[in-house]
């Protein structure tokens, strides 16, 4: 037989391939996969080494992605969690409290604290009495993290019954924009596994995302509060037109809120029921001085003329489209609920449930309030006027209820109407009205 016949047979029969290259896991699998391994021990072993390695490098490469996936997985399962409950979180203690207990269930076996700047070197815990400020030498790590950014891990020594014990802590800072809130302090427990880089990748997150919603909302308080001022001011241009009406708007938008949380409308009903009782009287602007201020009986024409009012004032607001829900009350709190009212001469439950409420406050308060034409009435004699036009001015099932309410909060306390009224007159649109509306109303 030829000798290059042999040198073929040899190669495709009984000489295993050499692996040119050990670090290639396609060519060690070539050796591995094809007959002459079993023919030459050192090739397949080198064969297997070589595969070896490359699935430990294979490994070594994915398993910070492994790692950094799972990161990932945890932070959107506690942002779905912290969203799905935002809605029921109104104060920022509320959204804060919400990222404490997301974090408590991620971090098991960990205390998360909140502590809060109080100067002075004092750091106070969210949630706790003001006598357990925070440690000095946890203080003395939290003074300096405003100004920083990132979570870190940081090792304290604190006594604990008089015996020193080191603590590993993890670390990071709330800001809502440039504005320093909180820290936020896991503490690791004996026993719980060390803090490692996700961990802190997954607390700077959330506190990022605590930051957000906080200053979300105190841009939201912002503009409310704006809002508010400028409302406040056209309603005191009203007021200076009729000093007999000062503040006589902001008592309507008081007296009205309570009515409508004792009939238990919901929060964003009464917030604009807060609004059209802050804006009814708006258009009164619009009304000339000899009528608004005449001390006696209007005439035909003059009293036509003050009955624009309503319209006037549905005018100014109905440009707002945020608040096209107060408009029934600003329009029709003139109506009567037996019909005869102005300006479209509704009655019974074709009035707005709306204008209803503020009429009733509309009509105690200006029986309470000094006029020109007359001395106030006590309010005990308002609330009997009132019960007399129930069914006929006002609905009936409205000026019981708050007849009830006012004989709860008044009666029994000769000082309490002058603490009913310095109350009202505080009132604002995000004033809290617990103590009013409380246990027993």
């Amino acid at each position: 037989m030829p000798e290059e016949a042999v040198q073929t047979s040899g190669a495709s029969g009984s000489t295993p391939p050499a692996v040119s290259n050990a670090g290639d896991p396609r060519a060690c699998l070539q050796v591995l996969l094809s007959g002459g391994g079993a023919q030459d021990g050192g090739a397949t072993k080198a064969a297997l080494e070589g595969l070896s390695d490359s699935v430990e490098r294979v490994l070594r490469e994915h398993a910070g992605m492994t790692e950094e996936l799972l990161s990932i997985y945890e932070q959107l399962g506690m942002v779905f969690d912290v969203c799905g409950r935002l809605p029921s979180a109104g104060q920022e203690s509320a959204v804060l409290n919400l990222f404490l207990e997301s974090l408590r269930q991620s971090f098991r076996g960990r205390e998360v604290l909140a502590y809060f700047d109080q100067r002075n070197g004092r750091w106070s815990v969210a949630g706790r009495s003001a006598d357990e400020d925070a440690p000095a030498e946890l203080a003395a790590i939290l003074e300096r993290l405003p100004g920083t950014r990132g979570a870190r891990v940081e090792s304290v020594v604190l006594s604990n019954n008089g015996e020193a014990v080191s603590v590993e802590l993890m670390v990071g800072p709330v800001y809502a924009g440039d504005n320093f809130v909180c820290a936020i302090v896991l503490i690791r427990g004996a026993g719980a596994p060390e803090f490692q880089a996700s961990d802190m990748n997954l607390l700077d997150a959330m506190a990022t995302f605590c930051g957000d919603l906080i200053s979300n909302r105190r841009l939201v308080r912002e503009l409310r509060q704006l809002s508010v001022a400028v409302v406040r001011s056209l309603v005191n241009a009203v007021d200076q037109k009729d000093p007999y009406t000062s503040g006589h708007s902001i008592r309507v938008a008081y007296f009205a809120t309570v009515l409508g949380e004792r009939l238990g409308l919901p929060d964003s009903e009464v917030q604009m029921l807060q609004w059209a009782g802050l804006l009814h009287d708006v258009g009164k602007i619009g009304i000339r001085d000899d009528v608004l201020k005449k001390p006696g009986k209007l005439t035909k024409e003059e009293f036509d003329h003050m009955k624009e009012h309503p319209v006037r004032s549905f005018q100014v607001v109905e440009g707002v489209p945020q608040l096209q829900r107060a408009l029934p009350g600003v329009l029709h709190h003139h109506e009567r609920f037996g019909g005869g009212g102005y300006p479209g001469g509704l009655r019974g439950e074709e009035i707005p449930l709306q204008a209803r409420i503020i009429q009733v406050a509309d009509i105690f308060d200006a029986l309470t309030s000094d006029r020109a034409y007359r001395a106030a009435y006590d309010w005990k004699g308002a609330l009997e006027i009132l019960k007399r036009e129930a069914g006929t001015t006002v609905d009936p099932h409205i000026q019981q209820t708050f007849d009830t309410m006012m004989h709860l909060r008044l009666d029994g306390d000769e000082n309490r109407w002058a603490e009913l009224i310095a109350e009202a007159e505080r009132f604002t649109l995000s004033s809290s009205l617990d103590g009013f509306v409380g246990e027993g109303l």
